[in-house]
């Protein structure tokens, strides 16, 4: 085999790898994309849940001071025993 004939099949070598190269990094790309999509969706869906059990809790406890609250000024919070009561 001649030298012109080696000079074409690693140039037609180093074209196949190119192409394969091209492929690989655009399945890595995608992959990736999918992957910070993925985390960003579920970054969102963990933060709007957080929110909202943050905002039950807040609730509960609004629910809980009234409770006592109005307990105490109608001066009856020492006669309901401690296990009737909702633990706060």
């Amino acid at each position: 085999m001649g030298l012109k004939e080696e000079l074409s099949e690693m140039r037609k070598t180093m074209e196949k790898l190119t192409t394969e190269l091209h492929e690989t990094n655009l399945a890595i790309r995608e992959s990736l994309k999918l992957t910070s999509d993925t985390i960003k969706e579920m970054s969102d869906t963990f933060s709007k849940t957080l929110g909202d059990t943050l905002k039950v809790m807040q609730d509960m406890r609004v629910q809980v001071d009234i409770r006592d609250s109005v307990l105490k000024s109608l001066g009856i919070e020492g006669l309901i025993p401690e296990f009737l009561k909702k633990k706060k």
